[in-house]
């Protein structure tokens, strides 16, 4: 019984281990799918963030800049723009004015810009619109759509400058300045250092000659100022016409230009792709001119999520050992009243068995006195069979409560021979078979040798063989085996017993249970002996089980 409260407390601890680990992990589970969630969300709203940076953007993605170094000059000092101007509104000239002369109240110079065109008759000439620098301008806008400010040859004209040739335009150097102190003075400076070319709306950038796409990164839209949960991720972008032209790369907060031929690439790749060892997300938004692809990875992700794994498996191996330790000592309060309940009743059972030791033998004692003086009588064997009975009932309960105290059980094991000692046992009870009209078959292997204590291996061995005696079919016969195998020794009891019940299998090694409840006055014995087994068994570290298939009972027991 000990060995059981120690099974029970054993599987209370396991028990309440696995579910404690069971909550720990959907606790960490759960608190990493919401890390996730979140994760995503901050994913989400950095997407979005980049998708108002492309659609900020793109306020000027019809405007190009043209810096005037890079450009053609012609031999007469000119700056060659290859560009269609039938697509432009307007173009601002950005540059810088300045006059050495300190006394001048006022400066300004000049220039012009010019365009081949074809009149009616099928002539070319070159006419031009003007431009002015006044003091403390670095910009002017000249306006493409205005028709009456053409001028051919010193005269205004009117003019449409989609009449104009399509291969390019020409930027004056600068043709004259003026200042306060003089009409054609040497001392104004003026340098243009570049052009905006302001498209016309819905054109596509793409469609002028030449056009080569942006390149932008997130400083040249917020300044410094770029947010900060744009810094959290790793983004870029880039933006296609409807056409599919790619009209802008933007780095993002990447240190290299990426190449519009690896954009390309990207944008093939539908979901993710994976460059300089980390995995992007390829989100797409789409509007009726445009479609912006962003690029985005979480630079804190990966970092987060390793920690998160690391701090929960921490922490959750640390509740879990706390909870080990409280589960331990709960299940030894839980099992205290358990155990002290069976001690006082192992002890009341001893106590009990040898205090009606005494007056069982004196009865008997008296009764064979009796009969030996007044000769025999029926109430006197009455007396006799009860004080016999009570006998046989006080000694296996004084053996249930001996085989209960492990410790001291155990202390008295010794090897033996169960082979030889099995054997003697079946040879005793083939004689008492043999009186019952039954045939024990036995199948003992030779040299099985274990460590234990052959006298309850011995009424081990009686105990089966009793059962099967008492619960077998008449003229029946009765199988006893004992084998070794990979170091399994394993004991075979069967018997044939027809009336056997099958929902009594569970319990046949209960305590004062019989199976045969009918005629349980007619069979000897007080339903103790397979419990008595199963101590024996249990006191040896074996397995006992019992099985009931087509009329035929078996018991197997298992030493290791």
């Amino acid at each position: 019984m000990e060995i059981e409260i120690s099974h029970l407390r054993k599987k209370f601890c396991i028990l309440s281990s696995l579910i404690s680990l069971f909550v720990i992990a959907a606790m960490l589970l759960i608190l990493n799918l919401l890390m996730t969630m979140l994760s995503q969300k901050e994913l989400k709203t950095a997407s979005d963030m980049v998708v108002q940076t492309a659609n900020t953007g793109l306020k000027d993605i019809d405007t190009e800049n043209i810096s005037l170094k890079n450009t053609e000059i012609t031999d007469s000092g000119d700056y060659v723009i290859l560009r269609d101007p039938q697509l432009i509104e307007s173009i601002t000239l950005n540059g810088s004015i300045s006059c050495t002369d300190a006394s001048a109240e006022w400066y300004c110079a000049g220039g012009g810009i010019y365009f081949d065109m074809t009149d009616e008759h099928g002539n070319s000439r070159y006419i031009h619109k003007d431009y002015k620098f006044n003091q403390g301008n670095t910009s002017i806008n000249i306006n493409f759509s205005d028709n009456s400010d053409f001028k051919c040859n010193g005269q205004f004209i009117q003019a449409d400058i989609s009449q104009a040739s399509r291969n390019k335009f020409l930027i004056s150097k600068v043709w004259w300045a003026n200042s306060s102190t003089s009409n054609d003075d040497e001392n104004v400076y003026l340098k243009i250092e570049s052009i905006d070319i302001h498209y016309k709306e819905n054109v596509s950038p793409l469609a002028s000659r030449n056009f080569k796409t942006v390149y932008r990164s997130f400083t040249d839209i917020y300044d410094s100022n770029v947010p900060q949960m744009l810094n959290n991720f790793s983004s870029f972008y880039c933006i296609e016409d409807k056409e599919g032209n790619i009209i802008e790369i933007n780095s993002g907060n990447l240190t290299e230009i990426i190449p519009s031929e690896k954009i390309e690439s990207f944008i093939g790749s539908k979901n993710n792709f994976e460059m300089n060892g980390f995995k992007y997300s390829h989100i797409t938004e789409k509007s009726e001119a445009y479609t912006i692809h962003i690029f985005i990875y979480s630079l804190q992700a990966k970092k987060n999520s390793r920690q998160l794994l690391i701090i929960s498996v921490m922490s959750g191996g640390f509740i879990f050992i706390i909870l080990l330790m409280l589960i331990y000592l709960i299940s030894g309060r839980a099992i205290k009243p358990i155990h002290e309940g069976y001690k006082k009743q192992k002890q009341f059972i001893s106590n009990a068995g040898h205090e009606l030791k005494t007056p069982i033998t004196v009865i008997t004692a008296t009764t064979e006195l009796i009969e030996k003086k007044n000769g025999p009588d029926r109430h006197i064997s009455c007396i006799q069979a009860q004080s016999k009975k009570m006998s046989v009932l006080v000694n296996e309960l004084l053996s249930l409560s001996n085989l209960s105290d492990y410790e001291k059980i155990t202390n008295t094991f010794r090897p033996f021979s169960m082979s030889k000692t099995i054997r003697n046992t079946v040879l005793y009870f083939e004689s008492l078979a043999f009186e019952e009209h039954k045939n024990i078959v036995s199948d003992i292997q030779e040299n099985i040798d274990y460590t234990g204590i052959p006298e309850k291996i011995d009424e081990l061995t009686g105990i089966l063989l009793e059962n099967a005696m008492k619960y077998s079919d008449k003229n029946s016969q009765i199988h006893i085996s004992l084998h070794s195998e990979k170091n399994v020794i394993t004991l075979r009891c069967q018997n044939s017993c027809s009336g056997f019940s099958q929902e009594s299998l569970p319990y046949i090694f209960d305590r004062f249970y019989r199976c045969d409840k009918s005629h349980s006055g007619q069979k000897e014995g007080y339903g103790l002996g397979l419990s008595i087994a199963k101590e024996i068994v249990s006191v040896h570290n074996g397995n006992i089980r019992a099985e009931y298939k087509e009329g035929q009972f078996v018991i197997f027991i298992d030493f290791s």
